[in-house]
This record gives C-alpha cells, sequence and structure tokens, in this order.
C-alpha cells in the first residue's frame, strides 16, 4: 500500500473560495454566512475581548453579549457592503473595518452614558427650578478648564522626551501598551514603568499630595488629572492589580476548572495544529477573571507532539511532548483572562495517536 498526502489548496484556490463565499453570503445564502462567521471567529472573539477590556471600568452596564451581539452585527453590515470588485482583500478589509467600527460604537456607548436628565431631576424634585439650573450652567466659569489644560501642557513641558513620547502615544492617542512597545522597540515593562513615572511626576507638578508605596515609589492620594489621563490612569491601577494578583501566580481559594480526558487525534502536521476536542473548551463567566495554572499531558503516538493552549484564538502556550512520553507543565506566568475569554486546547502532530490531557484553571470573582 502506498500512503497518500492530503494536498492542501494553494493560497490562490483559497482566495477563491473565499471570494466565492463572499458572494454567496451577499446572496443570501445562510450556509455562507456561517461558514464566514466560523472562518473569522478568531478575529470576532479577539473585537470582542479588546471592546470588553476597553469598557469594563466606564461603562459597567454593558455584558458581554451585547459586544458579542455587537460585533457580529457590524461583520454583517460590512459584509454586505463589501464590493470584491474592487479588489480589495476581504480579511484586510474586515479587520480594519471591525477595529474603526468598534472604536466609533465604543465613543457613542460612553456618550450615552450620561445619566438622563429626568433621573437628575428626580433626585431633587422638591428644590428644583429649571431656569435656575439653566442659569447656573450658563454662569459657569469656564476659565477653570482653560487654566487646567495650560497646566497639563505645562506637566507634559516638564517630562523628558522618551516620558512624554509614552504619556502622548497612551493616554492621548489611546494606543496599548503592547503597541506602543512595539512601536517604540521596548519591552512592556519599560512603556508601564515610564507612563507610571510619568503620571506620578505629572501629579506632583499639579499639585497632589505624595505617599509612599512598598516599592519606594511616590504615588498621589488624591486625583487632579483631567481626562482622559486619570480615566487611563485608573484602568492602569486596575490592571496592574489584576496582572498580579496573589491568588492567581499563588496558591489562593478559587473554583478550579478541569479540562481533561483522554482523546485519539489525527495527523495533522507540526505547522497545523487543530481543535483537539469540543470538550476541551471552556470560557469564562460573566463576573470572574480566571488563570490557566497548570497542564498534564501523556502521548501515545510515535513522533513528537505539540499541544497548545489557545485563548481567544491566539496561541497561548505552546508544549512540545516527545514520542510516547508525558510532560507536567506548571505556568510560571499566569495572565488574568477577562470573562468572554474562551480557552481552548489544541493539538498538532505528523502521525496520529491518542492524548491523556489534565489542564487546570482557576476561576476567581473579579
Amino acid at each position: 500500500m502506498t500512503a497518500t498526502t492530503e494536498v492542501l489548496p494553494s493560497p490562490f484556490e483559497t482566495l477563491m473560495n473565499l471570494e466565492a463565499g463572499v458572494r454567496a453570503a451577499q446572496a443570501g445564502d445562510e450556509d455562507a454566512t456561517e461558514a464566514l462567521l466560523l472562518q473569522f471567529r478568531p478575529l470576532l472573539r479577539s473585537r470582542m475581548h479588546a471592546i470588553y477590556v476597553s469598557t469594563r471600568s466606564t461603562l459597567s452596564t454593558l455584558e458581554w453579549g451585547d459586544i458579542e451581539a455587537q460585533v457580529i452585527f457590524l461583520f454583517l453590515s460590512r459584509l454586505h457592503a463589501f464590493k470584491p470588485e474592487l479588489g480589495v482583500y476581504f480579511p484586510h478589509y474586515m479587520e480594519r473595518m471591525l477595529d474603526l467600527d468598534g472604536r466609533a460604537w465604543v465613543r457613542t456607548q460612553k456618550r450615552g452614558h450620561a445619566q438622563p436628565f429626568s433621573e437628575l431631576w428626580a433626585q431633587d424634585e422638591e428644590n428644583s427650578d429649571p431656569e435656575e439650573w439653566i442659569e447656573d450652567e450658563f454662569a459657569r466659569d469656564e476659565s477653570a478648564d482653560t487654566e487646567r489644560n495650560l497646566a497639563l501642557r505645562a506637566a507634559l513641558d516638564e517630562l523628558p522626551a522618551p516620558q512624554r513620547e509614552v504619556v502622548w502615544k497612551c493616554c492621548v492617542l489611546g494606543r496599548t501598551e503592547a503597541n506602543v512597545a512595539a512601536e517604540m522597540g521596548l519591552s512592556r515593562s519599560a512603556v508601564r514603568n515610564r507612563l507610571e513615572a510619568a503620571l506620578v511626576k505629572m501629579r506632583v507638578f499639579l499639585g497632589a499630595t505624595e505617599q509612599g508605596t512598598r516599592t519606594g515609589r511616590a504615588r498621589p492620594e488624591a486625583s487632579t488629572l483631567p481626562s482622559p489621563f486619570e480615566e487611563f490612569w485608573n484602568i492602569q491601577t486596575e490592571m496592574a492589580k489584576n496582572e498580579k494578583r496573589p491568588d492567581l501566580v499563588g496558591v489562593g481559594a478559587g473554583r478550579p476548572v478541569l479540562l481533561q480526558g483522554t482523546f485519539d487525534f489525527p495527523a495533522t502536521g507540526l505547522k497545523q495544529p487543530q481543535h483537539l476536542h469540543p470538550k476541551l473548551t471552556y470560557t469564562v463567566p460573566s463576573g470572574n477573571v480566571a488563570g490557566i495554572r497548570y497542564a498534564r499531558i501523556g502521548i501515545v503516538c510515535d513522533s513528537m507532539v505539540v499541544i497548545s493552549t489557545v485563548v481567544n484564538g491566539l496561541p497561548h502556550r505552546l508544549i512540545p511532548v516527545a514520542a510516547h512520553h508525558h510532560a507536567h507543565v506548571a505556568f510560571a506566568i499566569v495572565e488574568p483572562l477577562v470573562a468572554g475569554s474562551q480557552i481552548e486546547i489544541h493539538v498538532a502532530s505528523e502521525k496520529p495517536g491518542v492524548a491523556v490531557i489534565d489542564v487546570g484553571v482557576l476561576q476567581m470573582p473579579a
């Protein structure tokens, strides 16, 4: 018997199949639409996760289901608005449009999050007079805002150039620490240290009181930074608190979630991992945060096998295991996975075999 090898489609064939699927979905084919949603699921999950993280501190009324429905709606809207005849690559188009539409939707939600006037009126109905309220609003001294902006500019000018650049990109342009680190050729911790030191200096310059911390850094007790600097400071403080939770990196109380079982797997190729089994899937529930603590793996296979943990469609950890061998890996770095994050276990191997999987996840209240 001669072994048959699977012939993978060429990039041209893949592109033509994608174009045909887009045209069918635009024509109303529900199966084609479902196939595109499945194919672009990692992109959709990453956008949902980014929006959820950016809104969790300011828009507590938004739930994961609301964000998921909105991202899928944006995807379908852009799908039907796409024009293949213009020669634009559909995945690139969808990635850019979802990013722009998602940012616009978040800004709209934040602008619409103000408390309704009817509620403000109901809070003090006995002593309220609409005419007096309007006069007070128009009589408000606008010079205070101008003075604060001038003071903020002066505080920025006092910073060293590297710190000023980080503050501008993170706080004003709204970029993440990871993006700024990649752009400046620095580590994420270096960007965070520069940002924190810069914001402390700005607080001191603007007259905030200082309070020593256990690390020796000066940390202000009261806030004087105007938005968006204060908003970004609060988000960074919350992120740092979550990323250093002792109960996620040490031994703490929590609910263990175990992804385990014995599963057969086919020959996929070391560079083409696939989902091992639908049972090995876990989504962090609302109001919780989780961390992957360890992976215990046993392999019955004639070649090396790579077991990978995948979070929101992106590789998280790669664990190579030799043929007919086992491994126990306790993760030294445990990232907090916020509500809505999806964890999957994938496998890649040159030959078929059997895998014994035991992955431990610690789930805790956020």
